[in-house]
């Protein structure tokens, strides 16, 4: 099994080599709300996830999406597909699970010392956010004493103080719920391992650390144009074994767009979407996506695998010193992942408020006028 899968994973890597070096002439965009097309040459944003052309930009942008800066914490909006540390990832399952066309090999810390520089502080000491794969809040303290306060709100939070946005293949049946559940690692007879979620297990599993529990809120923000996709809120106290997008796969049947381990765990078998064997070998395969989708985002089947993975940390929940105080810091969308909202024709929530206000305010103007009658 093992070797087979080596193969076909080579195969794959060659077949959509020359998708990475495409550029893409045509891609729908947004403009007074209707999608149109435009023959000016330009490459696809998922072909420009990292347009540094050198370290000296990529410490500049850095600079520039600094998010919260007081009190000795310091806050980057991370960027898609760039690691804390750099390590070679060329050999491993997860680098075949995620294409990135012309990827930078630069990491947060390669660069820290230069960020230091430039915001005058003494030192930048990593404490948590976004992995590498996901875009979003990262977290540095300038000293011990503050990443020793960030640790402890961590623990104050029990892990319940990161917020996800994700963006999904499919629209959910609930716009909203909250899970108590527990994750393991199965392991088949040719002894691969893939994680499973459960909603019944044992104590003493859990005190043997055979279990990983995982808490979970999540509620739908918007759904898209045609209801194809929708954009979902995640809270979760675990990440572990990629559990949201494990969680959006197997529990929600809405695969997090652009997710190449989780995404084929359901498939569509007879016009019924079903959880599937994890060590199945359609479970290895990219996720069929709905051609509409793809079309929306001016994406061909054969180049489906170089769309990221659309999971962005929206924000961070700190409870910070003696006081206790509440600190939130935030991360804006950024590209690629708020050009797939354009694209898809996401309402944000400010839009949502905004067009419930003028409802009510519509609603308010009629019962005046009737007022009487």
């Amino acid at each position: 099994m093992k070797s087979a899968m080596t193969v076909f994973r080579s195969v794959r890597t060659s077949e959509f080599a020359v998708a990475f070096r495409t550029c893409y002439r045509k891609y729908c965009t947004t403009e007074n709300d209707t999608t149109t097309m435009t023959t000016q040459k330009v490459i696809h944003p998922y072909n420009q996830i990292h347009p540094w052309k050198s370290e000296n930009e990529f410490v500049k942008d850095l600079l520039k999406n600094i998010i919260y800066n007081s009190d000795g914490i310091i806050a980057i909006n991370k960027p898609y597909g760039i690691p804390l540390y750099s390590k070679s990832d060329v050999n491993s399952r997860l680098h075949l699970y995620h294409k990135i066309a012309g990827a930078a090999n630069y990491s947060i810390n390669d660069v820290l010392p230069y960020l230091a520089k430039e915001l005058d502080v003494p030192m930048l000491i990593p404490s948590f956010g976004a992995e590498k794969y996901t875009s979003g809040v990262y977290i540095f303290g300038i000293n011990e004493k503050v990443c020793y306060q960030l640790d402890l709100s961590r623990r104050r939070n029990q892990g319940r103080y990161k917020k996800y946005w994700v963006v999904t293949t499919r629209v959910p049946n609930e716009i909203k719920g909250k899970h108590h559940l527990a994750m393991i690692l199965k392991k088949s007879a040719l002894g691969d391992k893939k994680p499973i979620i459960l909603t019944q297990w044992n104590k003493n599993a859990v005190k043997r650390n055979e279990v990983k529990i995982m808490n979970i809120e999540y509620k739908i923000i918007s759904n898209s144009t045609n209801n194809l996709s929708s954009l979902i809120e995640i809270v979760s106290s675990s990440r572990k074994w990629h559990g949201i997008r494990l969680f959006a796969s197997t529990m929600l049947y809405s695969p997090i767009l652009g997710d190449n381990i989780h995404g084929s765990r359901i498939q569509e078998i007879m016009g019924t979407w079903l959880k599937i064997d994890p060590f199945a070998d359609s479970s290895w395969d990219l996720p069929k996506l709905n051609r509409q989708l793809l079309e929306l985002l001016n994406i061909k089947p054969s180049q489906q695998e170089i769309i990221p993975v659309h999971l962005h940390l929206k924000s961070i929940h700190l409870i910070m010193g003696n006081e206790k105080k509440d600190l939130v810091i935030e991360a804006p969308l950024m590209d690629p992942f708020d050009w797939t909202c354009k694209q898809l024709k996401f309402k944000m929530p400010d839009e949502i408020r905004n067009s419930s206000n003028e409802d009510n305010e519509e609603e308010l103007v009629y019962l005046n006028a009737h007022d009487g009658n």
